[in-house]
């Protein structure tokens, strides 16, 4: 697991590395980063969000950000655990609640919500009503399937690069031990399977040295 450098011109410092790093070190010009919904209940995440969007801006020419569900999807499994409702049914609602959760991001950080393809060089996508819908549809409609993968599924089809912001860092740079341990959902091996960059960044946690 390859560390880089820690965001520090935030209220938060970030902490970062490869999952997948390109072979012949050429970086894409797109980048899709998927920010875990979990954040969002953070104190201070609007400027470290805006923070970290500012470095990638550096090296990039377009970045398109997918907020994960959050509390709302969470909500959503607690409904499915006791409820006989179809899993296709759950997965659509989980979609909708992404989106809500993106117009909140969009709304926040003054982001264009981009709901088809788009030429603007930074947005916020509603993953609900993405132009990439015979991708997204392709995926498990099941709880197998996460924002992790769905951002996958984004990124290849843009073919960009992948940044996985998360509220821990991972304890290994092995994809299948990642599921194991619940850090990416268990679809996500095949969904980044095209993937040539995959990098993740996470808060740096207290009392932790920087890097």
């Amino acid at each position: 697991m390859k560390k880089i450098k820690a965001y520090k011109n935030s209220s938060w410092e970030w902490d970062s590395g490869w999952l997948r790093q390109p072979v012949d070190g050429h970086s894409q010009q797109g980048l899709v980063i998927k920010v875990g919904g979990s954040l969002l209940t953070t104190s201070g995440w609007q400027h470290a969000i805006e923070s970290l969007i500012a470095n990638e801006s550096a090296s990039v020419q377009s970045i398109v950000i997918i907020p994960g569900g959050g509390v709302v999807v969470d909500g959503l499994r607690q409904i499915d655990a006791n409820t006989s409702i179809s899993g296709s049914f759950m997965h659509q609602l989980a979609l909708e609640a992404m989106g809500i959760t993106a117009q909140l991001v969009a709304t926040t950080l003054g982001l264009p919500l981009c709901e088809q393809h788009s030429d603007a060089s930074l947005a916020v996508l509603d993953i609900s009503k993405h132009w990439a819908q015979d991708a997204i549809n392709s995926l498990p409609h099941s709880w197998e399937t996460t924002s992790d993968s769905l951002a996958a599924t984004v990124a290849t089809t843009k073919k960009s690069g992948l940044l996985l912001v998360k509220s821990t860092p991972p304890k290994t740079d092995s994809l299948q031990r990642l599921v194991s341990s619940g850090w990416v959902d268990q679809y996500f091996p095949t969904a980044c399977a095209s993937l040539e960059s995959i990098r993740w960044t996470s808060q740096q946690q207290p009392n932790e040295p920087n890097r």
